[in-house]
């Protein structure tokens, strides 16, 4: 019976339900077909080849209308000459031509139809336009022993283009799914009836009589018995077909095993749009995924491939290689200072391309190398097929991507980011949306506040400590100050001095960053934690010089001295405790061996400086401790997303979050360079405690007390958080 099957409700070549699996399951689950398509062709023998034989066995009974013509070769031949009018002699001579090319699997299938004929359980009529057009009509009613339907409809042709390469999709509907779904297809077979008995208008039905006879002709001697034997070879063939094709040809991962309807829903929302936009999606939601989902669709209207990813690191190169190669998109070529033959590579597809214009190739390219003189000029020989890719889009706002991709002629684009906008730079905002023809809210949003509630990330505590700047910091930081009102003109809205200003504004940062209280704040959070919950633990640490408390202002130490006085807090709390530190100077095999390490659990605390900010991918961490305080809200965003993946062994993250305060010793002060810089603070502490398990009852009554000590409206920035999530 069809209600006992399982059906999916749509089958194509992109999905994992293919559509050789919906007629298997349901001529082995009914005992009537009414059937309506267009063509007659080759491709729709072999795909109603396969579970035909036990419909017989079952008692099957069909209803079939065809138009006049077997092959679209036919029609094309025969559609200028109206003088025809025995349509079945007509399809007869179609079917007598296309009879010296069947295969074996072809006869099976006139075989099963010879044997349905003989038992007077198969009825073919002709359909005939009057207005001599062509029916294009393609589905089918499938019923079972006890009345249950399954109506199926769709883009299937019934063509070898359609069927053999599955590049189109059937839908289906069963009538046990609810009174609409029954409803729907009881209609549906209203409707082949009414054709069927010519009562529809502009129609006219003719008896298929000598086509039959001829098939009966054909295949006088067949036995249900061996029909099911050859079938079942069939089906076995088919299954192995199937599996050579999924192994060869690009194909959804099984890590994944298909798309969350979230992620076909972009590839929908970017067609719509021109194929061009942005995909604003929340860290961890697969970003990677979705947009690789779209490059799939297109290959299955396509039939090839040519792909051009642009990545910020060499570390996101080799995990987009990675990812393609999850795809099945084997042909690929990195263009970045690790290759060093990336020109051969990329020339040799350019030549191919001059006598193939269907090569696949999928390259995958820093922004640095993009912009380099010889791959611009490669580009415009490869540009009009491909589908660009631009992850961590706000890249394509820097000043030199910018002018490569005001002369770029790609039609076919995706721009990937948590935070497409580019912080401080309207300018380069703008020529990001206007290369992607995109603006907020995007072609496609995701945002956190969704993911976290549709459990595609996890969900979380957030911790805020307090620090305060000594003394001396405090004092450097309102020097700065000072120097940077001296050099803005409130007439003009900018500095006057734009370069000092920024080595003043990088200055003061510093400070913040490298507050001496942190270390404090940080040996008290790994305390709280305890030893035995010390694993799979990421440290956020600050860029820029240290600076000792109590040495020479202009004297800076080494970039990692920070870092490094952590790791010695660590180890001298836990000597046990497995820890490493995770930087730019190190080489890419080393951060891999790290991640890999601490993935595995063989490192309990990673130290980390900034590589961590843009796209990689460790599930397995759970606690977050952030000694890095960013007033930019693209860096915090994406490491709390960094925390947020989803892994079985993971209920919850935990991020601890030091918040950097003016001097406890000129609290009392409370000046509007105070304020400004607790504001700071506070809203991008609100931001990570506005979706968090815990921001009503701990994390907002540290933060709101704060506030209201400095004068700040703690709901003005709760409102400006609820505006951008």
């Amino acid at each position: 019976m069809l209600l006992n099957k399982s059906f999916d409700y749509s089958y194509s070549a992109i999905d994992k339900h293919q559509p050789e699996e919906f007629f298997i399951t349901a001529f082995r689950g009914s005992v009537r077909l009414e059937l309506g398509m267009g063509f007659f062709s080759s491709a729709s023998f072999n795909i109603l080849s396969d579970g035909l034989a036990m419909f017989i066995v079952n008692g099957g009974r069909m209803n079939m209308y065809i138009n006049k013509y077997v092959t679209k070769d036919d029609w094309d031949l025969l559609k200028s000459n109206p003088e025809h009018i025995d349509f079945d002699q007509e399809l007869l001579n179609s079917y007598v031509n296309l009879r010296k090319t069947l295969s074996l699997r072809d006869s099976h299938f006139f075989e099963c139809l010879a044997l349905l004929i003989k038992e007077e359980r198969l009825n073919i009529k002709i359909i005939v336009l009057d207005n001599g057009g062509l029916p294009h009509e393609k589905y089918g009613i499938f019923t079972d022993e006890n009345n249950n339907k399954i109506y199926f409809n769709g883009s299937l042709n019934m063509t070898a283009h359609a069927l053999i390469s599955n590049l189109e999709t059937i839908e289906c509907t069963c009538s046990w799914h609810g009174e609409e779904s029954k409803e729907r297809v009881l209609k549906l077979e209203e409707h082949f009836h009414k054709i069927w008995e010519g009562k529809a208008n502009g129609i006219k039905i003719y008896e298929a009589n000598k086509f039959c006879n001829e098939i009966s002709k054909d295949y006088p001697n067949v036995n249900a018995e061996k029909l099911v034997r050859d079938e079942e070879q069939f089906i076995l063939n088919y299954k192995k077909q199937y599996k050579m094709r999924e192994k060869n040809s690009p194909h959804f991962p099984e890590k994944y095993k298909s798309p969350f309807a979230y992620q076909e829903q972009a590839y929908k929302k970017w067609v719509e749009r021109g194929k061009n936009g942005i995909f604003a999606m929340a860290t961890g939601t697969g970003k990677t995924v979705t947009s690789l989902n779209c490059a799939l669709h297109e290959f299955n209207d396509d039939g090839f491939y040519h792909i051009l990813v642009l990545v910020p690191t060499l570390d996101l190169v080799n995990q987009w290689i990675e990812e393609l190669k999850r795809f099945n998109f084997r042909k690929t070529i990195i263009v970045s200072s690790k290759n060093q033959h990336w020109q051969k590579d990329v020339m040799q597809v350019i030549r191919t391309l001059k006598h193939d214009k269907t090569v696949n190739y999928a390259i995958v390219s820093t922004y640095d190398s993009f912009v380099h003189k010889d791959f611009q000029k490669m580009l415009q020989t490869l540009s009009d097929s491909i589908i660009l890719i631009a992850d961590e889009v706000h890249n394509v706002g820097g000043k030199k991507v910018r002018l490569c991709f005001d002369a770029l002629t790609i039609p076919r684009r995706i721009g990937l980011s948590a935070t497409p906008e580019r912080i401080y730079d309207e300018v380069g905002t703008e020529d990001i949306n206007k290369y992607f023809k995109d603006q907020p809210p995007y072609t496609f949003s995701f945002p956190m506040s969704k993911a976290i509630k549709e459990g595609r990330l996890c969900r979380y505590f957030y911790y805020p400590r307090l620090a305060y700047l000594n003394e001396q910091e405090y004092d450097k930081y309102k020097y700065y100050t000072k120097k940077l009102a001296e050099l803005w003109d409130s007439s003009k809205n900018k500095f006057t001095n734009k370069e000092e200003a920024e080595t003043l504004l990088m200055k003061r940062k510093r400070i913040i960053h490298k507050c001496n209280d942190k270390l404090r704040i940080y040996r008290d959070i790994i305390k709280e934690i305890g030893l035995d919950a010390l694993r799979y633990v990421f440290v956020y640490v600050p860029e820029g010089k240290y600076l000792d408390e109590g040495e020479n202002l202009q004297e800076e130490r080494d970039d990692e001295t920070f870092m490094q006085k952590l790791l010695d807090i660590t180890k001298d709390e836990y000597p046990d405790l497995r820890c490493s530190t995770f930087s730019a100077k190190k080489s890419s095999s080393e951060r891999n061996e790290l991640l890999e390490s601490f993935a595995r659990g063989n490192i309990n605390v990673l130290l980390a400086m900034k590589c961590l900010d843009e796209g990689v991918d460790i599930p397995r961490a759970q606690y977050g401790i952030f000694t890095s305080s960013t007033g930019n809200p693209r860096q915090f965003i994406q490491r709390r997303g960094r925390l947020l993946r989803v892994h079985p062994d993971k209920k919850y993250s935990y991020i601890y979050d030091i918040i950097v305060l003016p001097s406890a010793l000129a609290q009392v002060e409370r000046s509007q360079m105070e304020r400004t810089l607790v504001r700071s603070e506070l809203t991008r502490a609100a931001y990570f405690a506005s979706l968090s398990e815990n921001h009503i009852t701990e994390s907002y009554d540290v933060l709101s007390s704060v506030a209201k000590h400095y004068g700040i409206i703690w709901p003005e920035i709760l409102k400006e958080i609820e505006d951008k999530q």
